[in-house]
């Protein structure tokens, strides 16, 4: 998703956090890296029962999502031939 989408789908402070992370996430270049990233993420913040809108749990996880999205397509091109694999993490 781009910058450009999320104006439609974030207000623009929020969309602004959530570029800030992703072009943290961006040096990331696999999806099991990602998870491991994530999974340290959430074990610093308390698990919320509701997310709030544009707090930092939601802006966090729209970022992470965000980035497995786009590494998805970063492996389909430049790995053409690879199928993608259900049910399993990708590296």
């Amino acid at each position: 998703m781009s910058s450009l989408d999320m104006e439609f789908a974030a207000p623009p402070a929020m969309a602004d956090r959530v570029d800030m992370v992703r072009a943290q996430l961006e040096p990331i270049r696999s999806r099991r890296a990602l998870l491991d990233s994530y999974r340290r993420e959430s074990l610093c913040r308390l698990a919320p029962a509701a997310l709030a809108s544009d707090s930092a749990a939601e802006v966090l996880e729209l970022a992470y999502a965000m980035r497995w999205l786009e590494l998805e397509t970063e492996t389909l091109i430049s790995e053409p031939l690879a199928l993608p694999s259900h049910g399993t993490v990708d590296e």
